[in-house]
């Protein structure tokens, strides 16, 4: 797997484990407030402070800030309440625009991937082609020529092309193989 689909996934695990707890978190705080435990409380500020900066959510990094701070300060209970309330709201944006941005980046990556294993299994049988002597591979040349001019060194591209054109199927492999693309290509 490619080091940036590798990153996007774990992004996208990041996000569908915000989206999946949902409001918990605030409800948590809250809970913790009602019962007077106002060190869980900031502790549990705190980390959702951290965890939500890492996503850019910045209107509730500063909402659970603010709220954190006021309750180190030990203000009185209708701000906390007040600020409890925005922080609620924020938060639940936040969850809104995560479940939109998750659908819209599985749905691409998902497109992504279909387009990846298409490709390979193209090059898969020009490959077989290749290896069976077959004037199929004419025609997938013709269907993956700007993928394979964009995937192989303009020189391999050039011997591949000519060594197809020259009916030298062994000679267009051997590029093919040189170029790595025949153990599993890079997205097109």
């Amino acid at each position: 797997m490619a080091r940036s689909e590798s990153r996007a996934l774990a992004i996208l695990d990041i996000v569908q484990r915000l989206v999946s707890a949902a409001r918990a978190p605030v409800a948590e705080i809250r809970a913790a407030i009602s019962r007077g435990q106002v060190h869980q409380a900031i502790h549990m500020l705190h980390t959702l402070n951290g965890s939500i900066a890492n996503l850019g959510g910045r209107r509730v990094c500063e909402a659970a800030g603010r709220l954190e701070s006021l309750l180190e300060r030990e203000l009185n209970d209708q701000t906390v309440s007040e600020l409890l309330q925005v922080l609620d709201v924020e938060f639940t944006q936040l969850l809104a625009s995560a479940e939109v941005w998750l659908l819209s980046q599985k749905c691409r990556f998902d497109l992504d991937s279909q387009r990846l294993a298409a490709w390979e299994m193209r090059l898969r049988e020009l490959t077989t082609c290749l290896q069976e002597n077959n004037l199929k591979a004419f025609d997938l040349f013709d269907e993956l020529k700007q993928q394979l001019q964009r995937q192989m060194p303009p020189e391999d591209f050039l011997g591949f092309g000519t060594a197809l054109h020259s009916l030298d199927f062994d000679s267009a492999l051997r590029c093919i193989q040189n170029c790595g693309m025949d153990r599993g290509a890079t997205a097109p």
